[in-house]
């Protein structure tokens, strides 16, 4: 492998590793751009916004893509800082906890009653997949129980995440995600006209009510921003994460009985899965003025990519990265949520749903392997990666239903 750009469907940890051991920055020709794959300079790229913008709005059509101008992903300088501050605090860890409680357990719960009598069935399509879109939906206020509304939703999600690894320069990837998009609006712009007068206790009702005084103006444009950025990122790349973490599993059984019944111990688990499989391999940036990063001259206007999987897996901050270590110090130190401005609002959120999903899972079965008569898993993504299908057989505990 030669380019970043080579690793579609692909395991790039070996491409990674050779370019840690020849430096952390490097020119791409493939990519047309700077790969930055070093921890240090990787945390340094997305925290100098200043330095290294961040693009979205500037890529043909991201506005039509991703519900307008007015999104989080898409603001910028103040307007930027404001709302995702907004954001950052619903989304706190005391709130998410508070989000378990009342209804994300029940959603995991009711994917795992789905599954029936059956001990075979595949945790991506069946499981890991699914959930984070029931979550955002409650969320939201929309109808999560609309089973063919929510498998649209995915489906839409992934046609715009397509697109957005093309960096606005597939016009075809284009044309289907701002389809994808108009979809998505109809789904959502009847809850938000609904709630601006009959408000609930819901996200969107929430909108209505913080953004005032966060941004002007404030209004229906930018409820439907804000809504569509979280249904497009808390969806496609939590599922990923957490596909990820049962692979994970399934890679190690003898962490099956020691996670079992310890929610701290899951949790550890799910920051090593983030560190070990970034579920969203790498970003993109654009410098501003020249720029010297580890004796590399970035020029203005050169695209960059902080590259999150190599960097959580820099042995010059991580002893053995490429082995598990569920006891790893600073084990949340890695960069898979981003670091700085950008900093994913919904990380609590996803950590929340990876405790569910996997402590609920391991509190109904026993013995989780793989289904070596079905299809194997693959790591299949690009920007978003993850392992799937997950074809595996398990054993019901005893004494649960």
């Amino acid at each position: 492998m030669q380019s970043l750009k080579e690793a579609r469907d692909q395991d790039p940890y070996g491409f990674f590793a050779e370019r840690l051991a020849a430096g952390p920055v490097h020119w791409d020709e493939g990519m047309n751009a700077w790969i930055v794959v070093g921890y240090d300079e990787c945390r340094e790229v997305q925290r100098r916004e200043d330095v290294f913008k961040h693009p979205y709005f500037e890529l043909n059509g991201a506005a039509d893509v991703y519900g307008g101008p007015r999104g989080v992903l898409l603001l910028q300088g103040e307007q930027h800082h404001a709302v995702h501050g907004m954001l950052l605090k619903h989304f706190s860890p005391r709130t998410v906890n508070g989000y378990r409680t009342e209804f994300i357990a029940d959603l995991v719960s009711r994917r795992l009653d789905a599954l029936g009598e059956r001990t075979r069935f595949d945790l991506a399509t069946e499981y890991a997949n699914i959930i984070p879109s029931d979550v955002i939906a409650a969320m939201l206020g929309l109808d999560w129980r609309d089973e063919q509304t929510m498998a649209d939703c995915r489906t839409w999600n992934i046609a715009m995440f397509r697109w957005t690894e093309t960096f606005g320069e597939d016009d075809s990837a284009f044309a289907e995600a701002k389809a994808a998009a108009e979809n998505l609006n109809r789904v959502l712009l009847p809850v938000i006209r609904a709630r601006k007068d009959s408000q609930a206790d819901d996200l969107i009702s929430l909108l209505w009510r913080q953004g005032p005084g966060v941004i002007e103006p404030w209004g229906e444009a930018e409820v439907l921003a804000q809504a569509r950025v979280l249904f497009f990122a808390g969806t496609d790349t939590t599922s990923h994460f957490l596909k990820n973490a049962i692979y994970v599993l399934l890679e190690h059984p003898e962490l099956q009985d020691r996670l079992r019944g310890d929610e701290r111990a899951v949790a550890d688990f799910g920051e090593e899965v983030l560190r070990y499989l970034a579920p969203v391999q790498f970003r993109v940036r654009v410098a501003t003025r020249d720029v010297e990063v580890a004796g590399q001259l970035i020029r203005e206007g050169d695209r960059v990519h902080p590259v999150n999987g190599a960097a959580n897996r820099d042995p010059k901050h991580y002893p053995n990265p490429d082995v598990v270590d569920v006891e790893r110090r600073g084990i949340k130190d890695h960069v898979a949520f981003n670091v700085g401005p950008r900093y994913c609002v919904g990380a609590a959120l996803s950590r929340g749903e990876e405790l569910e999903v996997i402590a609920q899972l391991l509190d109904r079965y026993e013995n989780l392997r793989w289904d070596t008569d079905a299809e194997p898993a693959r790591y299949r993504g690009y920007m978003p990666r993850s392992f799937s299908p997950l074809n595996v057989v398990a054993d019901r505990r005893a004494g649960r239903p």
